[in-house]
């Protein structure tokens, strides 16, 4: 049998991890080491480990020391290149850039040189910010550090992976502008230095399927779902979330069709270059006062967990008090087991990532590791499955 227990993190966690950046903060090694990067209350980028499936955490090591305003982080292991490297990406408005550097897992977590992806003149808040690598290895960012007027698309090619210089911006997918969203992701194309993205259109009210090709320096857009109204990041973030399936070459992604609102769905499809397949909801009309959501792949069993903010009988208040849920499906999405509370008590939850492809740390306890902020005792927590009696709100390694 297994249970849920909450480990406090930090305390007084900035809004920064949540402002629209990545929807990556977790990250799960072959050898079962987790990895939480966040921004501190110093307003640092940081990162802690655990080595027992998110009970306990070390002690926090500096990425970048500054005043960090958005953060995006990716794994070697997401694009299937079997090497350690985490690749980070962050803005902060002491000199207005967008930075780079990786932790690398693999030889006792040394750091890369800091490099610079955009040097920039001003940042505001409600920007935007993905990282992401290639099959082939070339890493690529989008980045907007001030709500629509300055960031752009660019590449670090693999043989300057990581300590190398970013190239000039590339081509840009879409006009920079305010509350647009994007997800990058690796594509699976024969070019294997090609990524996809997923682009919610805050105006237009759409998500579409990008594809960047990379030897053309060029993009092509295809309409995934219309009628998606967004929300703002600087809300509540994310509300649509990725992961790449390796086993079967493509990606998948979710997203609510509203945001704390009768009637929305939480949506989900699998995407390819050739192929958007919509699958059955996760959650169907729902009665208001739902939000936020993270999708997480078991490797072992190719299990997809989801997890989302509010209980679909809309009795829960989003955002200020609410739990979090989760459902699996064993069939691709065809079918969804029940709602199942994950968390222990009802939240002011702002934000909500999981480990995106993971395995059980022990045998019998998924689901995976899900992380979250509570904006009312200001504390950012981690919620993971013990295969004992329940343990709850462990002060473990608070910063």
């Amino acid at each position: 049998m297994t249970t849920r227990a909450e480990v406090a993190i930090s305390e007084n966690t900035p809004p920064a991890n949540f402002n629209g950046a990545g929807i990556n903060h977790l990250v799960q090694t072959p050898g079962g080491i987790l990895y939480l990067i966040y921004i501190n209350p110093l307003v640092d980028v940081v990162f802690k480990k655990s080595l027992d499936g998110g009970v306990t955490w070390s002690h926090y090591t500096d990425v970048f020391a500054g005043s960090a305003t958005a953060l995006s982080v990716w794994y070697d292991r997401w694009s299937g290149i079997a090497a350690g490297l985490i690749h980070c990406a962050y803005q902060e408005s002491g000199s207005d850039d967008t930075l780079y550097r990786t932790i690398n897992t693999e030889s006792a977590d040394a750091l890369s040189t800091q490099t610079t992806i955009l040097a920039g003149t001003s940042t505001l808040a409600g920007g935007q910010l993905s990282i992401t690598r290639a099959r082939g290895g070339n890493v690529y960012c989008r980045t907007c550090i001030d709500a629509g007027s300055e960031g752009g698309f660019f590449r670090l090619t693999n043989a300057n992976v990581p300590n190398g210089a970013w190239g000039a911006a590339r081509t840009i997918n879409e006009a920079l502008a305010t509350e647009d969203q994007m997800i990058l992701l690796p594509g699976w194309a024969a070019d294997n230095q090609d990524i996809m993205a997923f682009f919610w259109d805050a105006s237009a009210e759409e998500i579409s399927r990008q594809l960047y090709d990379d030897s053309a320096n060029s993009w092509s857009e295809t309409s995934i779902a219309t009628s998606m109204t967004d929300q703002v990041a600087t809300t509540a973030f994310p509300h649509f979330s990725a992961a790449v399936d390796i086993a079967n070459s493509r990606n998948l992604l979710i997203a609510w069709s509203a945001v704390d609102a009768l009637n929305a769905d939480l949506r989900c499809w699998h995407v390819t270059e050739s192929a958007i397949t919509e699958v059955t909801n996760v959650v169907q009309d729902s009665v208001d006062d739902q939000g936020l959501c993270a999708i997480s792949i078991d490797t072992n069993t190719e299990d997809w967990y989801v997890f989302y903010g509010g209980k679909s009988n809309g009795v829960e208040t989003f955002p200020s008090t609410i739990n979090v849920y989760s459902k699996a499906s064993q069939d691709n999405g065809s079918t969804w087991g029940a709602e199942t509370l994950v968390t222990t008590g009802t939240y002011n939850l702002l934000s909500l990532f999981s480990v995106p492809r993971f395995a059980p740390f022990k045998a019998g306890t998924p689901p995976p590791v899900v992380l979250y902020n509570d904006f009312t005792i200001d504390r950012l927590l981690i919620n993971t499955s013990l295969p004992m009696q329940a343990q709850a709100h462990y002060q473990i390694g608070l910063v």
